[in-house]
């Protein structure tokens, strides 16, 4: 079997990026092989789902990541996260071995999430959204996250309050506007960036063959709280600026 590498894309959209990955050609003796061996496919199949690249990005990014966080002004952040997104960006596969036999937050279609590893500067979500599921739109703060895109497809859609929000924590009545800033068909080699300062607001439609994928995720000194936002992600209220009226309804949903 021959792997041909071909050289990443770079994007100039902020935050975004897309990567190419390997391309595999089997002989037709090879094919012959795993049809008359199903078994061989199979062990195929289960040695491709390793985490070797991933510990290895994770070891290997581990000083530069802790040097490049010091820095957590706005710029700092989108320098640390462009760091990550070159970094992480030839990862194609992930273990399932760290998912959660159960769906987060009893979301169903099911929402599986899992711990891949972690480092001085960051740790490593794993996520798999069956068929049609829906990650509600949902805050990250004094977080940035990177993620990138293994498996299947979904819609990754990012949002940011407009002028001031009430407090997360505690404000449960108050309305105030989001902005729909960037939308991105989340595939394999596909990343998308947020920080504490932009786009720190998203949420996920996975497409009809599911989606899997990692978040790098990044705390600057948070208590590790966020919450869910309640509104109609299809009916703007101001559709030409893309803006949504919606409030805080924490985690318990």
């Amino acid at each position: 079997m021959k792997c041909f590498r071909i050289a990443p894309a770079k994007s100039t959209i902020p935050g975004y990026r897309e990567s190419r990955r390997h391309v595999l050609l089997a002989t037709p003796t090879l094919i012959a092989g795993f049809l008359a061996s199903p078994s061989r496919l199979f062990a195929a199949l289960d040695g491709a789902q390793s985490n070797e690249l991933l510990d290895e990005f994770i070891s290997s990014s581990n000083q530069m990541a802790a040097a490049l966080k010091a820095d957590d002004s706005p710029d700092g952040q989108d320098a640390y996260v462009r760091y990550l997104t070159e970094s992480v960006a030839h990862i194609d596969e992930v273990s399932r071995d760290n998912l959660s036999k159960t769906s987060w937050k009893g979301f169903d279609p099911g929402v599986f999430l899992g711990e891949s590893g972690r480092n001085q500067a960051f740790f490593v979500v794993h996520f798999d959204l069956e068929p049609g599921a829906f990650l509600p739109p949902h805050c990250h703060p004094k977080t940035s996250v990177c993620t990138l895109g293994i498996e299947g497809s979904s819609v990754l859609r990012h949002f940011e309050a407009e002028n001031s929000a009430p407090d997360y924590k505690v404000d449960r009545d108050t309305e105030f506007l989001v902005r729909e800033t960037r939308r991105v068909q989340l595939e394999a080699g596909r990343i998308s960036t947020l920080t504490e300062y932009r786009d720190n607001i998203h949420l996920f439609e996975a497409g009809r063959k599911g989606s899997r994928g990692i978040d790098v995720t990044t705390d600057y000194g948070g208590d590790g709280s966020f919450s869910f936002l309640q509104f109609d992600h299809e009916n703007p209220v101001d559709e030409e600026k893309k803006r949504y009226s919606a409030k805080w309804i924490g985690t318990d949903i």
